[in-house]
């Protein structure tokens, strides 16, 4: 047998032994959605202070 021949073939079990069906031990990281509830409560503190304005607007207009 020649030994380049002798050498594939031993070489082979070798680089075929490493195959696994297993999954990746660190798989992709699933994006996580942004917590958007600090912004609506400050949409929702704007919201009150022009509510909180029109109303002493609008009372100030009536006893004028």
């Amino acid at each position: 047998m020649r030994p380049s021949l002798l050498a594939a073939c031993l070489a082979l079990p070798l680089l075929t032994g490493g195959c696994s069906e297993r999954p990746p031990e660190n798989p992709t990281p699933v994006p996580v959605a942004t917590d958007l509830a600090p912004v609506g409560e400050g949409i929702k503190t704007l919201a009150y202070a022009l509510l909180g304005a029109s109303v002493v607007f609008t009372v100030g207009r009536v006893l004028r």
